[in-house]
């Protein structure tokens, strides 16, 4: 259980798919869901952010790649951005999956496929379990949870003191 997913994943399923780590010239991708209301709603991302902001928030997700904490990807369909997924407290027995979709990419089965792929990884890496987290009433995030296969298992309050819904993966 060391180590972080491959720099690329591709994604079974159409249309075409796959995630490329996130690097800092990533930036704009970062920047564009920090101006989408129910991203910010959602997930951790902090809203509106600045040029200097979203270059400093993809360049500590490559750093945390190099550290083994963690990797985040950009959701590529077709070549195109779509969004961004990852996986992260990779130094726990239990790594968490996540994901964020520009509005453009969703109803495609985009996160399902990305939270698939990743939970895939860690579980055949030797973690016993995988985790993705929602926000109570999150229907559409907890759809895509059933959908790639994890189990509702409880509650728990989140990094930030939110109450968050657990699904559980594996063991």
């Amino acid at each position: 259980m060391t180590g972080v997913p491959p720099d690329v994943l591709e994604l079974a399923g159409e249309p075409p798919a796959h995630l490329r780590a996130l690097v800092e010239r990533d930036w704009p991708l970062e920047a564009a869901l920090s101006r989408v209301s129910d991203v910010t709603r959602w997930t951790y991302y902090p809203p509106g952010m600045s040029e200097e902001e979203a270059r400093t928030r993809a360049a500590r997700s490559a750093e945390r790649r190099a550290e083994g904490v963690g990797a985040r990807y950009v959701l590529l369909s077709d070549g195109v951005p779509a969004g961004t997924a990852g996986i992260g407290a990779l130094l726990t027995d239990r790594p968490e999956v996540f994901y964020s979709l520009l509005p453009a990419g969703r109803g495609h089965g985009l996160a399902t496929r990305a939270a698939t792929a990743l939970a895939a990884w860690a579980l055949g890496a030797g973690y016993p379990r995988v985790a993705l987290l929602t926000l109570p009433g999150n229907a559409a995030s907890e759809a895509v949870a059933g959908r790639a296969g994890f189990v509702e298992s409880g509650e728990e309050t989140g990094e930030d003191g939110r109450v968050v819904r657990v699904w559980l993966r594996g063991v």
